[in-house]
């Protein structure tokens, strides 16, 4: 009988995503703008703001919230890395197409249990051969436990 039961503790968190700025952009002109997709936990995916680039800085304050499943192995209790990716976008032809800049992958099973935490991240290219800059984008977030055992290891 112990073959049927899962392994693993299951856990609901409601996550609170601020995607507040990106600096140091190489670009002197332009609108940006970015993606959020959970690749863990759900099918969370959304589109921030548009807005134009200012002195080499983007500033967004994009506000998302979204449920996220985590799980946790029952011996340890430690959570299992759960990743929402921020994926920042240049417009190209008036908005018509884009052009992917790079991302920033957030593990959030980071942050259970300690209020919102702003963070920086630096920009990952998707080109893997050329890495054109060193963009940081900055992200507060806050995840709240809604359902599951409270005792867990981040």
């Amino acid at each position: 009988m112990i073959s049927f039961m899962s392994r693993k503790k299951k856990f609901r968190f409601q996550i609170n995503l601020n995607v507040e700025d990106i600096s140091s952009v190489p670009f002197v002109s332009g609108v940006l703008f970015a993606k959020i997709r959970l690749h863990d936990g759900g099918n969370f995916c959304e589109f921030g703001n548009r807005e134009e680039v200012r002195n080499n800085r983007v500033i967004w304050n994009s506000k998302f919230q979204f449920p996220c499943k985590m799980t946790a192995n029952v011996n340890t209790g430690i959570l299992e890395p759960c990743v929402c990716r921020v994926s920042v976008r240049r417009e190209l032809k008036g908005g018509r197409s884009h052009h992917k800049l790079g991302f920033a992958d957030i593990n959030l099973a980071e942050f259970p249990g300690s209020g919102p935490q702003s963070r920086r991240y630096l920009l990952e290219g998707y080109d893997t051969k050329h890495r054109q800059d060193n963009s940081n984008i900055k992200v507060t977030i806050e995840v709240c436990l809604i359902s599951g055992d409270p005792v867990f290891k981040v």
